[in-house]
């Protein structure tokens, strides 16, 4: 084993954390040291570190590079001698380790950054497909009362219609479904999602406007 796997086994991520200062519930979530977090948002466990609102990810002796703007090798040294670990850090590392533990740090970056553009999208998207629930029952609403057939003299209105079903069923999905189920959604008809909520919302606009405007 190298210097990185010795400290990470001989020491949990959580142990290195909670002795750096950062406060850790029992459900091991604490406020992010690396944004202003006013409510725990890090999920912190044996082996690693995630923040659900800033994204920041990594094991211990990441923890610790990231908290004191160091290296990782230097975050490990730092780890070994603050807990008194009987482990070697003078061991002289190859290019190819090097490399190598460069490229699985950079991998480590991306899948977080990936991570957090995915949850954004999830966020973003829910928002948008409850505001359009809210306008299509906003815009039935203005159609109460009125002759039969009159609600398709408005195209808009019968394409809120047409989606209502398809609004609720990829709403079902980004709030209960599975994380494969988000993915695929994301993935395969995400593009889709954006374009008819955009129209629906166009619609509803349009809708609720006039009949804003006729009140006035």
């Amino acid at each position: 084993m190298n210097i990185f796997e010795e400290v990470k086994s001989s020491v949990s991520a959580r142990a290195v954390i909670e002795n750096y200062g950062l406060k850790v519930g029992r459900n091991g979530m604490a406020c992010c040291p690396f944004h202003n977090d006013k409510h725990p948002s890090m999920k912190v466990d044996d082996t690693h570190y995630h923040c659900f609102g800033c994204g920041a990810h990594g094991d211990a002796i990441g923890y610790v590079a990231q908290m004191y703007s160091i290296s990782q090798y230097e975050a490990a040294c730092k780890i070994v001698d603050d807990f008194h670990l009987l482990i070697d850090t003078n061991h002289e590392f190859s290019e190819d380790e090097k490399k190598s533990f460069e490229k699985v740090q950079e991998q480590k970056a991306f899948v977080a950054k990936v991570q957090k553009k995915f949850k954004n999208w999830i966020n973003e998207t829910i928002d948008e497909l409850k505001e359009c629930e809210n306008l299509i029952e906003e815009a039935r609403e203005t159609f109460i009362g009125k002759e039969p057939g009159a609600v398709f003299i408005s195209n808009g209105f019968a394409y809120m219609l047409r989606y209502e079903s398809v609004v609720g069923y990829w709403l079902d999905v980004l709030c209960m479904g599975s994380e494969e189920d988000k993915r695929q959604l994301f993935l395969v008809d995400g593009k889709e999602v954006k374009r008819i909520a955009a129209n629906i919302k166009r619609a509803g606009n349009e809708i609720l406007g006039r009949t804003r405007q006729c009140a006035g």
